[in-house]
């Protein structure tokens, strides 16, 4: 029997039962739909952290006091160092680096803000003139403060875009003096909004000179240093220069860590790889359910069908035509429902996108195939059993059953 005809009697066979068919497909249907959508997910929310990485710079270096082995964590480690890490050791890696386009020092601590009436909680950060361009962050209102104010640690303040507007309403601020845990600043300037960023709030911050910050909390030791290669593929020879310059200051002894932005993503980029191919793996086991739901809708087919199979038998019809029928008829039901499936699925996915363009959770081609040929494949094993059995139906049985 010619290939076009098996199908075209699977398909008058199948819309014979159009309900029973339809429910059969429903489960086969929700197990694509299930591994399309979370693997889109999984890969959508994958896309999203490393943009959010890459929002905060490019070419980002992360040196933190005290060594630890951990070098691929999302957050930049802290040890306990042996050495303080002071602005001598940004002015070094300033005038000795050759791969490193920009750096700071790090101060940072939480304080209150207040203007008039108007009070603000805030986290504070010291860091000299060239932050902005390490963090990739813009000012909106008046200007960053000068490399002379940072020298001379002048008491003026750049404000987040929230504790603006908490502070002044909708005035701007600038040229205006707040008291930052009681010492006056002078506003220079109001950062662009940048909103949350990895879970940190990028408008909740006030930036002053580092030397500022050191007084203000009465400190001498620099939290951490952040730095910016000149090019990606220069990362690594800035990492060797850094470590080298700071080991030379601490007589060979490594009490720091310096870990890249490169490491942190590559490490975000293989947990969130893992998560997504065990989500797609979960929602793979659901297409068991549904060839298993193949199979018995198969095998009541065949029972309800045994006298057409005898006629057929006794017409000349071979055991390995009744069993290709069968299977075929198997096979259809997969495959509608791996069409349907993934049509649903990219549906599903474009849509959420169209509505959160910020969250491309758009099916990666790659899945695709895969997931719809895995369908086929379910059907065909789990349609194997039911063809056989109709095929091993003996013709006088058939024909005598009632």
């Amino acid at each position: 029997m010619p290939l076009s005809e098996v199908f075209r009697l699977a398909i008058d066979a199948l819309w014979g039962q159009k309900f029973r068919s339809g429910l059969t497909m429903l489960g086969m249907v929700i197990g694509v739909l299930a591994v399309v959508l979370l693997v889109s997910i999984g890969q959508g929310a994958k896309n999203y952290v490393l943009s959010e990485f890459e929002g905060m710079g490019t070419n980002l270096i992360i040196v933190q006091p005290g060594k630890t082995d951990k070098k691929g964590t999302m957050h930049a480690p802290i040890g306990a160092a042996q050495r303080r890490m002071t602005e001598l050791d940004v002015v070094a890696l300033e005038k000795r680096a050759f791969n490193i386009e920009a750096v700071t020092g790090i101060v940072m601590g939480t304080a209150s803000a207040r203007y008039e009436e108007a009070i603000s909680n805030i986290t504070v950060f010291g860091a000299n003139e060239q932050f902005p361009h390490i963090i990739n962050i813009g000012v909106g209102l008046g200007d960053f403060f000068s490399r002379e104010e940072d020298q001379l640690g002048r008491r003026v303040v750049v404000l987040g875009a929230n504790v603006a507007k908490n502070l002044f309403g909708e005035l701007g601020g600038i040229g205006r003096t707040v008291k930052i845990n009681q010492s006056a600043f002078r506003v220079v300037g109001i950062m662009t909004p940048r909103g949350n960023k990895l879970g940190f709030n990028l408008d909740d911050i006030a930036l002053i000179p580092t030397r500022a910050a050191l007084r203000l909390f009465n400190d001498d030791k620099l939290f951490g240093i952040r730095l910016k290669a000149s090019s990606r593929a220069g990362v690594e020879d800035a990492v060797q220069e850094v470590t080298d310059i700071l080991k030379d200051r601490r007589d060979g002894e490594e009490d720091f860590t310096v870990v890249t932005q490169l490491a942190m993503m590559e490490s975000m980029g293989t947990i969130l790889n893992m998560l997504t191919y065990v989500l797609a793996g979960i929602a793979a086991v659901s297409m068991l359910v549904g060839g298993i739901g193949i199979m018995n809708i198969m095998l009541v087919s065949v029972s309800e069908r045994i006298p057409e199979i005898g006629i057929r038998r006794a017409v000349g019809a071979r055991r390995r035509d009744v069993m290709v029928q069968f299977l075929a008829e198997a096979v259809m039901l997969s495959v509608i429902s791996g069409t349907l499936g993934v049509a649903i699925a990219l549906s599903i996915t474009h849509a959420g996108h169209f509505f959160y363009p910020s969250f491309d959770m758009r099916a990666p081609w790659w899945i695709v195939p895969p997931a719809f040929l895995l369908s086929v494949v379910v059907g065909v094993v789990f349609g194997v059993i039911p063809a056989r059995r109709a095929s091993h139906i003996q013709t006088l049985d058939a024909l005598r059953y009632e």
